[in-house]
Order: structure tokens, then sequence, then C-alpha cells
């Protein structure tokens, strides 16, 4: 419910601040912080998307263009962000970090299901049965 407050804010003021023609590192952290709280809505279908296109070429592409779009997000924000893309690519970069991480999805797969199959253990788990 936070993140989705902050990110209505955040929003609303990135709208706000294209309505008025405004470009600068105000803009493009709006936009950032957006793509930052839309990342739990879309991660499922990212997921998906990621589980589908498996390969190790797709897994170095997306790394590639995760990696190319933060430098770009970063230097802008050095440079007082000025170019018009910027705060479209900031709000893409936090989907594409997780597009980036489709080798470690299966790692956290296995983990979350450790962990969910310990959770219902605990909570099963009756003193009076041993």
């Amino acid at each position: 419910m936070a993140s989705g407050i902050v990110a209505l804010a955040a929003m609303g003021l990135g709208i706000v601040l294209l309505l008025f023609g405004k470009r600068g590192r105000m803009l493009t952290l709006c936009a950032l912080i957006s793509g930052l709280a839309v990342v739990p809505f879309l991660a499922p279908y990212v997921v998906a998307g990621v589980r589908t296109l498996g390969s190790a070429t797709f897994d170095g592409l997306a790394v590639l263009v995760a990696v190319a779009a933060t430098g770009w997000v970063t230097f802008e924000l050095k440079d007082a962000g000025t170019r018009p893309p910027t705060p479209w690519i900031a709000l893409l970069v936090p989907c594409l970090w997780l597009a980036a991480s489709g080798p470690f999805i299966g790692i956290y797969e296995f983990f979350q299901n450790g962990l969910d199959s310990a959770e219902s253990f605990t909570r099963d788990f009756d003193i009076n049965d041993y």
C-alpha cells in the first residue's frame, strides 16, 4: 500500500513536470521511483517472459540492455538529466533489472519453495505427535 502511494505521488509529480515542460533530475528521479514502485505489479509477467525466453543469448542481451540503461540514467542524473528520452528510460530501468536477473530467478524460486515447505512444517508441527 505504501509503495503504491509513493508511486502515485512520484507519477503525479512527474506528470505535472512533463505538462509544464520541465526536464531535469527531478523528473528523472520521479520516473525512477515510479518504475521501482510498479515492479511488484509487473514482476509475475516479467518473470514469466524471462522463463519462456530462458537462453544464454537472451540472458546476455537482457544484462547488456539493463547495464546500458542504468549507465544512461546514472550519467544523466550526473549531467542534470535534460535529454528527452531519459525519464522514459528511467521508468523502464527497474523492469530491465528484473529481466536481467533471469538466471537468478530459478535460484530465488528454489529458496522460496524451501522456505514455504519449512513454514508449512512449522505451522503443522505439534509437540504431542512425538
